[in-house]
């Protein structure tokens, strides 16, 4: 028999808690990535959290330093909003983040950054007149590119162990970490042993009170499924609070990602460490508002996932060989949970050397689209399903020469391109 899934909620530490949504997806051949989403919520405080056993996170650990770094090194997007990017769309997030901290620090500080990648947001401070610099990442790709720059103190390490004396810094920022995070107590407790008192800890993660509002793709903001615990600024200070930290302030903003059609919701919550940790002996107050928003945006999703399969019957039904352009988290979805993989898959299409050098699914290549659009047939289909980039990709696929039908699912419809006379 195997055993139970731990359930414990990772904030209020209660058992009581359910499973409210489960979600297959793929994976690459070999991948050590979860394949299936179990969203649980905690009916003692309301919080939203993924459930993963004990080989699942470790798994996933391993996915991030051997799959995830590796591809968005080798990803042929330079405009969207990656690790360590230097685009627009990177610095759009850096000016939000710096907005709300900048009151809260001076060029004297010694600031960390939590999560810094290759250092994209330690340069930025830098341009700011920031020098006594610090940062630390978990993913050996990243630290090894960030040390390349040579301007920071960059160390390899995590959040739970952070291998920096007690009372160090000032400032800790970490931006798009916190909802990566198993054990966000054990976070909050490492850092704070090395802030000051008195010292500043801005956090910023996805809103997840906003999903609903933000619409992109089918499920999309549950399919990053290395965010594996889902807040609000209520349960975000929940956390904080039982280790000490008082809330400053807080926003809600949303930034563009991958691409301008792309915005993902965000909240920025300042904290300040001046009060005893209580720990075990905190308050927990009850908030149920999260778990409404969730339940609805799942609603919303589901009847969207049923018209994706609706539409993808019918090319299952049609047998006409596919080709699909964009192996990512949509594909992958849409391979488990909406029924791509009984179609007639011709090929698999995308243009990151890591992805066509190094993975298969179910022993499938991945190729360049010259390689294999070139020599498609007239009633060949193409599906895009990297969402963020369908219309570069329509333009390249016509300017090719493709001539079969083209169909992109973005917004729950399948928009028929006419193919050039």
């Amino acid at each position: 028999m195997k055993n139970p899934l731990p359930k414990l909620c990772p904030l209020c530490v209660s058992c009581d808690t359910e499973t409210i949504h489960v979600l297959d997806c793929g994976k690459f051949d070999r991948s050590k990535l979860y394949s299936t989403i179990r969203v649980n919520h905690c009916l003692h405080c309301g919080h939203i959290f993924n459930v993963l056993s004990p080989n699942e996170l470790r798994g996933l650990d391993r996915y991030l330093n051997i799959e995830y770094a590796p591809a968005n090194l080798n990803a042929v997007d330079i405009d969207g909003d990656r690790p360590g990017s230097k685009s627009s769309l990177s610095n759009d997030r850096y000016s939000q983040l710096y907005n709300i901290l900048s009151p809260y620090i001076q060029h004297q500080h010694e600031i960390l950054d939590v999560g810094c990648a290759m250092g994209g947001f330690l340069s930025y401070l830098n341009r700011k007149g920031f020098n006594r610099l610090s940062g630390v990442d978990m993913l050996e790709p990243f630290i090894e590119s960030a040390r390349l720059k040579k301007q920071f103190n960059i160390k390899l390490g995590n959040v739970e162990s952070l291998p920096f004396a007690d009372s160090t810094f000032d400032a800790i920022v970490m931006d798009q970490v916190f909802e990566h995070l198993a054990h966000p107590l054990k976070a909050f407790r490492e850092i704070r042993r090395v802030l000051k008192k008195g010292g500043i800890l801005c956090l910023g993660v996805p809103d997840a009170s906003q999903y609903s509002k933000f619409y992109f793709f089918d499920f999309y903001w549950l399919l990053l499924r290395e965010h594996i615990q889902h807040f609000d600024v209520h349960h975000l200070s929940l956390a904080a609070n039982r280790e000490g930290f008082r809330m400053e302030e807080y926003r809600q903003t949303a930034h563009a990602v991958m691409s301008e059609q792309m915005v993902m919701p965000n909240l920025y919550v300042v904290f300040r460490l001046s009060d005893p940790a209580p720990g075990k002996n905190a308050r927990v107050f009850k908030d149920n508002k999260l778990f409404k928003q969730m339940t609805g945006y799942i609603r919303t999703e589901k009847s969207r996932q049923l018209m994706n399969s609706r539409r993808i019957a019918e090319l299952i039904q049609s047998k006409k060989p596919v080709f699909v352009w964009g192996i990512g988290r949509e594909f992958f979805y849409l391979y488990e949970s909406a029924g791509l993989k009984h179609c007639n898959i011709a090929g698999l299409i995308d243009g990151n050397y890591f992805k066509q050098q190094s993975c298969r699914i179910h022993g499938m290549k991945i190729r360049g689209a010259d390689e294999l659009l070139q020599k498609a047939s007239p009633d060949a289909t193409l599906l895009i399903t990297a969402i963020a980039h369908a219309g570069p990709i329509r333009k390249r696929a016509l300017a090719m020469g493709f001539k079969g039908e083209i169909l992109d699912l973005k917004n729950s419809a399948i928009q028929r391109v006419p193919c050039r006379p």
